[in-house]
């Protein structure tokens, strides 16, 4: 707050000023995002499935619809095609979209993934290929109602999905087309659009972006604070540190990612969403941390990760433990020989407590399917929300 020392007010009109300058510049609690990604492919869950009619949306401000992705030739498809039908593409009034603005809720179209990042090299460095690519979104926009669009690209410049060292120059380029479309459909529609990214917590993925003007074109930052270990290190650890555990590479939390994008990328904490997983990590073959694993346990969980649900329906085969410098927890089986990297309730508040603490704009879920339980309760969720409301306004 800047004083004037010539100019003196009474003491409650001084009051009143300050507090109306405090809701304007800082915002409150409330008014953090809160974003959960929905997964197309999910419609075939056998049991506890969260469908558009379910999904909470009182305790969500976005949805990212995961995913379509790019065709070499431009053009965009659905990553699960009965998926699409069921949720995009029903009756008026019954599609999610529909049911997520009756709410208050926008909702983005999600373009990538890790599975389909491939095209994305080869569309954003020919100039017609990035004109196809854009009007194919801007087509779904159109057609399914959607409110934005979020690229997620894995990763600009790696070479295992075709990436080159022009990718830097060619993700600008591709970001800021979209950019312009956007807002050329929200002048002719009358309805503003978003235009966010998923992004790497990693500084060496990163180093690929030019956040000098990927800052400046997009809306929000999605960086996502999660997979800083698993079955592909040597060693165990944990999915989601908040901070650094006693031994593990300082660089692989979430803090460490906060801070490269503020203080090394120069990214302002109100333009950024962290990552939230609503999943955990599973390590055969051993049960301490900073050990050596058999990789993936796939007998007792999905080879894909272990959903909240998953791991809470399995809580009494294991043996809690509490890392208090990481700030998680995880779980220890010595008769399955197995432990599992995931976070809770306790872990999940203590991370959107600090999101609260370092002002930044939200967080983003991955994937709000994942801790949806057979009575209808969303404790992760719940957790996120509650902590988001309950806090006190912050001075930026």
């Amino acid at each position: 707050m800047i004083r004037n020392p010539n100019h003196i007010m009474p003491r409650r009109i001084t009051y009143i000023a300050g507090v109306l300058l405090c809701l304007v510049c800082t915002g409150t609690a409330q008014q953090k995002e809160i974003i959960g990604y929905f997964p197309s492919w999910k419609w075939n869950m056998e049991q506890n499935r969260l469908t558009p009619e379910n999904i909470p949306y009182d305790k969500l401000t976005i949805i990212n619809y995961a995913f379509m992705y790019p065709r070499p030739d431009g053009t965009i498809v659905g990553r699960d095609s009965v998926g699409d039908a069921l949720y995009l593409a029903g009756p008026r009034g019954t599609r999610l979209t529909d049911l997520a603005h009756r709410r208050n809720v926008k909702v983005l179209l999600s373009l990538g993934g890790w599975e389909e990042s491939g095209n994305f090299p080869a569309v954003a460095s020919s100039s017609s290929l990035r004109r196809t690519f854009a009007e194919a979104c801007m087509n779904a926009l159109r057609r399914y109602d959607f409110d934005g669009i979020d690229i997620d690209w894995e990763y600009p410049g790696y070479a295992e999905h075709n990436g080159t060292p022009d990718d830097k120059e060619n993700f600008t380029l591709l970001m800021q087309l979209l950019k312009d479309s956007l807002q050329s459909y929200g002048a002719v529609s009358g309805k503003p659009c978003l235009l966010t990214a998923a992004l790497p917590a990693s500084a060496t993925q990163a180093a690929w972006i030019d956040f000098g003007k990927i800052g400046v074109i997009l809306d929000q930052l999605n960086i996502m604070t999660y997979d800083f270990h698993g079955a592909w290190d040597p060693l165990c650890n944990h999915n989601c540190p908040l901070y650094p555990s006693m031994g593990a590479d300082s660089t692989r939390c979430m803090d460490a990612a906060f801070r490269l994008y503020t203080q090394t990328f120069g990214v302002p904490a109100s333009k950024i969403n962290l990552g939230l997983p609503f999943y955990g990590r599973t390590y055969a073959g051993c049960t301490t941390l900073n050990s050596r694993h058999a990789g993936t346990d796939t007998i007792h969980f999905s080879n894909q990760g272990a959903s909240y649900a998953d791991i809470l329906a399995r809580m009494g085969d294991f043996t809690r433990k509490w890392d208090d410098r990481a700030k998680v927890p995880y779980l220890v089986s010595t008769a399955w020989n197995m432990l599992v990297s995931y976070d809770d309730e306790e872990s999940i508040r203590l991370k959107a407590e600090y999101m609260v603490k370092k002002n930044v704009h939200g967080c983003i879920i991955w994937e709000i399917t994942g801790d949806y339980l057979p009575d209808g309760t969303t404790p992760l969720l719940n957790a996120v929300y509650q902590t988001f409301t309950s806090a006190e306004p912050t001075i930026h």
